[in-house]
């Protein structure tokens, strides 16, 4: 029964794990505000809204946008860390740890507030 119960557990523990793309879909965010905002982005209000516009008009990932928004939030729940993945340019200041996660989990909150991404237009 015990043992039964450690399985459950465990399973349990590994499903809500993220999996590997919602590490890629948190890289890929960095990315663009490390290196394709002209030396780094201010990760303020403004830039949140900005990339949930641009998520929705030119998504990061083919997968639904509450389905991206949980990942996100996953990522957060977990103890990696996020913003060293990439190194800044020379003489820029790297994001820290707790500004990157907070930047995070207020771009979630405005996917979400925005709801599900409309489908396309048929040509």
């Amino acid at each position: 029964m015990a043992a039964a119960k450690a399985k459950a557990k465990a399973k349990a523990k590994a499903e809500a794990r993220p999996k590997a793309w919602a590490f890629g879909l948190v890289n890929c965010i960095l990315y663009q505000a490390m290196y394709r905002e002209g030396g780094g982005a201010a990760l303020d209000d403004e830039t949140v809204r900005r990339y949930a516009t641009a998520m929705r008009a030119e998504p990061l990932s083919e997968r639904p946008m509450a389905e991206q928004v949980a990942a996100l939030r996953a990522v957060l729940a977990t103890g990696t860390p996020l913003a060293s993945t990439f190194d800044p340019y020379e003489g820029q200041e790297p994001f820290g740890e707790a500004e990157f996660r907070g930047f995070l989990a207020r771009l979630a909150d405005e996917l979400e507030s925005r709801g599900p991404r409309p489908p396309a237009r048929a040509p």
